[in-house]
């Protein structure tokens, strides 16, 4: 797995942890920030692999359906 994997999943598993644990009176700032930063890690990844990221693709596969549509 590499770094930006390990990284990502750290920090989802740190999200989760405090959710169970403390859900009422954790601050959902800073778990929602960990889950952002944990999807980054994850873009990084797969740019890492060769990759286009999930959120790019999705951008570029709109763009090319708006275009045939019009």
């Amino acid at each position: 797995m590499s770094r930006y994997l390990e990284e990502a999943a750290a920090l989802l598993r740190k999200s989760a942890e405090a959710n169970e644990r403390e859900w009422a009176t954790y601050p959902p700032s800073l778990m929602k920030g960990r889950e952002r930063i944990a999807r980054e890690f994850a873009s990084l990844a797969a740019i890492d692999k060769g990759l286009l990221p999930a959120e790019i693709t999705d951008v570029i596969l709109r763009a090319i359906a708006d275009r045939h549509a019009a």
